[in-house]
């Protein structure tokens, strides 16, 4: 086997023992704990990842990846836009719910500047704009502010998604509703605005 594809499936390894112990232990738990989960020193496993960024990079980008492909098939369901869009907030909402520490993690560790978190951002937003494209397109609209809403609809729903799963499951239904609303009669409000009601009536 060639050193690059030894040196990636270590790199896979040690990543899985992080991930493993960041859900066994928390969101706070430090990186000398994920270093001896995969029996090795903290430098070592810096070493693998090149900093403690590149740690963070790498579990940000498996959290992408888990999330977009959930949202992706949420989004390419058939159904009128509203219902798709409403979809894809509780598919993010509950993705976080079923993760909460690596989320956690995330957003502890990786500030909203940082690369680790843009690139999340980045790729859920990717996904939005194909779908807001598209609605406004059909309703025969600039679908030139699709991507600056996208990038608005990850925000809202980053914040207050992780703040919905804090709460009873009563009270987290009632903040997704409201999230949904803001959200969807956001996106769609510029066609309804403009007469072309969407598949919903809305």
């Amino acid at each position: 086997m060639p050193r690059s594809d030894r040196r990636a499936g270590r790199r896979s390894e040690l990543l899985a023992a992080a991930l493993n112990v960041i859900r066994r232990d928390g969101a706070s738990v430090s990186m000398e704990a994920m270093a001896a989960e995969a029996g090795i020193t903290k430098p070592i496993l810096y070493r693998h990842f090149g900093d403690r960024d590149g740690l963070l990079g790498a579990v940000a980008d498996r959290f992408a990846h888990e999330l977009v492909g959930r949202l992706s098939q949420e989004l390419a369901l058939p159904g009128p836009p509203r219902e798709r869009i409403a979809a894809a907030v509780r598919c993010y909402v509950e993705f976080i719910e079923d993760d909460p520490a690596l989320y956690g993690f995330l957003t502890q560790w990786a500030p909203l500047s940082s690369t680790a978190v843009a690139g999340v951002v980045d790729s859920v937003a990717a996904v939005l704009t194909a779908t807001i494209a598209e609605r406004l397109a059909e309703a025969g609209l600039d679908a030139r502010p699709a991507e600056t809403w996208a990038y608005g609809v990850v925000g809202m729903v980053h914040l207050a998604g992780s703040r919905a799963v804090s709460l009873t499951e009563q009270s987290r239904d009632v903040v997704v509703a409201d999230l949904i609303d803001l959200v969807a009669d956001g996106v769609l409000g510029s066609a309804v605005a403009a007469g072309v009601p969407d598949a919903a009536g809305r």
